[in-house]
């Protein structure tokens, strides 16, 4: 246990040198950040933690969102930190926390696993083990930088280790444990994904057992879970019922963001040697690198090869691992039947991007590693871990900082103050029950996208994080019956194009609307509806 932290720490350390504040940064800044900064001022300041005094109006509120789940304590102790120096530490704090849980959670497992089964896997093997699993999922923490899938991984060892447990009250109040874990501070598809998947896991253990103690310690914890935590789900699911997403997403949505099965395998082997390799040869995309290309890197991939071709005997449990780790691949994979199925279920119709069964795989199949360590020659089992680490690690000094998103720019506005400044000034030209929104020309954004800065735009969700109202937000799951406007904004990011002005100022005739008149250089507008017009230009830093 003490080298498995130990070396979780390192690792972790070892990334924040890389990259400060590596958590802060793409719907991390500008989703999760601000909203967990009010959260923290209510907090001090005696406030309900989870209503919005700046988004969608203001009085929105957040736990009726099923985007906006900030009630784990991970979250809420580093919440506290907001308005100090210290306030851009507060997610990588509460990733740490969420690491060191799968740490140990992972670690505990292994262990079990090892003494249950005898199995022949020295100390630094599950060292590694361990430490690809949890850090194999870095891409997708820094790349689309959804901080609550950390909670979904840190559950999926300690769900296990109670599956397997052989006692029965121990192991059920466990799952109820963990299961109100996961609801208070995880990704909400994920965690209905995980118990779907969970599910079908505890079925396979029973049946392998001939006993139905896996399966009764299951269903039972994660009832009582969701009993205990019934009032706040109730809420949460009320809030869901009122989205645009219960409808579900299009048949080419669904589809569009499968692996390929032909890139499956390479990134799953070769992982961030992709994005040099796609450089070399021109071909480099968004959807080329990180996500298609790297999500998968993981780095004990090659230990898959020793351990198939060992000549153990097969056990019951490492081919149901297995099993899981095929179903995982297919669901990533998601063919057009998987994704026409999808859109036929409930709730499965909603959900878009495979990141759920992408940490799931990884799971199973580090699961499958500590279960059929290889038994070949000292010399080759050691130089193949060495190979998967050196394949995993070699590309990163030569490759861009993960992201899904190439927002530098108010990464940096945010954490140089440039943001702060601009807003203070901004603030004095609002009255105090004044609200915003912004425009931006269709033509404009199109070319200027990713230059465009949201922390000067007051877009996304900088409001909360400058303290100003404004009548929109950033959240895919945001309530219908909570938004103050009819008129939906073209972005998604919260912004209105330019032929959707005319109907937000008849809906709110006072409002301060900020129209973006230039993207090189950046010039900002404040407009209102009786034709006053103010040069935001000066106040932007230089």
């Amino acid at each position: 246990m003490t080298y498995n932290v130990s070396a979780c720490l390192i690792i972790f350390i070892l990334l924040e040198i890389w990259r400060p504040f590596y958590f802060l940064t793409d719907d991390n800044l500008t989703g999760t950040f601000p909203v967990l900064t009010e959260i923290g001022r209510h907090l001090k300041t005696g406030q309900s933690p989870f209503i919005s005094d700046y988004l969608f109006g203001g009085h929105y509120d957040l736990s009726r969102d099923p985007g906006s789940l900030l009630w784990h304590p991970f979250y809420l102790g580093p919440a506290l930190l907001s308005d100090t120096f210290a306030r851009f530490w507060m997610l990588d704090i509460t990733a740490f926390l969420y690491l060191l849980l799968t740490t140990v959670g992972f670690t505990i497992l292994a262990h079990t696993l090892r003494r249950e089964f005898d199995l022949n896997l020295p100390d630094l093997w599950l060292v590694f083990y361990t430490m690809s699993y949890v850090f194999s999922m870095y891409i997708l923490m820094i790349g689309p930088s959804w901080i609550t899938f950390l909670g979904n991984q840190s559950a999926l060892p300690w769900l296990t280790l109670c599956i397997l447990d052989k006692k029965l009250i121990r192991g059920t109040a466990l799952v109820a444990l963990v299961t109100l874990h996961q609801f208070v501070g995880s990704y909400a598809a994920m965690t209905l994904s995980n118990t779907l998947l969970l599910t079908l896991f505890a079925l396979g253990i029973t049946t392998c057992r001939k006993s139905p103690r896996p399966l009764f310690i299951w269903c039972a914890g994660t009832l009582l879970g969701l009993l205990l935590i019934s009032p706040l789900l109730f809420h949460v699911l009320d809030g869901f019922a009122h989205t645009a997403r219960l409808k579900g997403l299009s048949l080419d949505r669904n589809s569009m963001f499968a692996v390929p099965a032909a890139i499956f395998p390479f990134s799953f082997f070769f992982g961030t040697w992709t994005e040099p390799f796609s450089h070399a040869m021109g071909n480099l995309s968004l959807l080329t690198y990180p996500y298609l290309s790297t999500l998968l890197a993981c780095a004990a991939a090659w230990c898959l090869v020793p351990a198939l071709y060992s000549s153990s005997r097969w056990r019951p449990m490492e081919i149901l691992c297995l099993a899981m780790v095929a179903l995982t691949a297919l669901l990533i994979i998601r063919p057009d039947t998987i994704a026409q199925a999808m859109q036929q279920l409930p709730l499965l119709k909603s959900m878009r991007w495979p990141f759920r069964e992408i940490l799931q795989f990884l799971f199973f199949f580090h699961l499958f590693l500590i279960l059929r360590p290889p038994l070949q020659p000292a010399r080759l089992r050691w130089l193949i871990p060495i190979y998967s680490i050196a394949i995993f690690l070699l590309p990163l000094p030569f490759i861009h900082s993960p992201t899904l998103s190439l927002r530098a720019n108010d990464r940096f506005a945010t954490l140089s103050g440039n943001a702060d400044r601009f807003w203070n000034q901004v603030k004095l030209l609002l009255k105090p029950s004044d609200e915003i929104a912004t425009v931006i020309d269709i033509d404009l954004w199109e070319k200027n996208g990713w230059a465009i800065p949201y922390t000067y735009l007051g877009t996304a969700n900088f409001p909360a994080l400058y303290q100003i109202t404004c009548i929109s937000g950033y959240s895919p799951t945001s309530p219908t019956d909570q938004l103050p406007l009819k008129t939906r904004p073209f972005y998604w990011f919260g912004a209105f194009s330019g032929n959707q002005l005319d109907d937000i100022l008849q809906e709110r005739p006072n409002l301060k609307v900020i129209i973006i008149e230039n993207a090189y250089p950046l010039k900002l507008s404040l407009y209102s509806k009786d034709g006053t017009k103010i040069d935001l230009t000066p106040y932007l830093p230089q």
